[in-house]
């Protein structure tokens, strides 16, 4: 995460670099995706923040409960005919 965020600039950036520096836990860091997915956005767009942060989710793998894994999107269909 700080090496997605140093080479980017602003204060914004600034701050959440603090906040991963001194994360306390792989948990806190989990949480803190969202912060640098946005402060990354603001900077070069929501497309490229996330192809940035798709490697920094992959680091999460097996770190996590199960539950707070990443959530699947499932539509719901009536299967009632």
């Amino acid at each position: 995460m700080l090496s997605v965020l140093q080479s980017h600039g602003g204060n914004s950036v600034q701050r959440v670099s603090q906040r991963v520096r001194f994360a306390v836990d792989v948990e806190a860091l989990w949480y803190l995706r969202q912060d640098v997915l946005m402060a990354i956005s603001a900077i070069d767009g929501e497309t490229a923040a996330r192809r940035q942060m798709k490697d920094i989710n992959g680091m999460f793998k097996g770190g996590l409960p199960g539950s707070m894994g990443p959530r699947a999107h499932q539509r719901f269909t009536n299967n009632q005919g």
